[in-house]
């Protein structure tokens, strides 16, 4: 294992962004599970660049050439994953949003709508 400059500088941004990331957890401007889902993926990036022999491991096991091609490829995959999160709950704020409009769009009708004891008072 040769730890090249490289190695250490994506070290040293995996445990700056940890602590960015437990920064904004502990404001309360992430969440548990967003930051528990970044911590990991950082975490990752850190100790792969810290141990390569552990990932050509997993690049043999997955029956693949190139390391690179390897990373990109899980990356990937990583990505659409989270995609699929964020348009998920996407789509459901979408439908909540809908809901509360129409729940209000009912609400001013039902105050605008003069009752029927002021039509008769007219």
């Amino acid at each position: 294992m040769k730890i090249t400059p490289i190695s250490l500088f994506i070290v040293f941004a995996a445990i700056c962004m940890i602590g960015y990331i437990l920064n904004r957890l502990k404001n309360e401007r992430t969440g548990i599970r967003a930051a528990l889902v970044w911590m990991f993926l950082w975490g990752c990036a850190g100790f792969f660049s810290l141990f390569p022999g552990l990932l050509n491991w997993a690049t043999r096991f997955a029956h693949m050439e190139n390391r690179i091609i390897f990373v990109l490829l899980v990356a990937v995959f990583i990505l659409f994953a989270l995609l699929f999160n964020i348009s998920t709950k996407m789509e459901k704020m979408q439908r909540n949003i809908e809901k509360l409009v129409q729940e209000i769009a009912l609400t001013n009708y039902k105050v605008e709508q003069p009752s029927k004891d002021q039509k008769e008072d007219r």
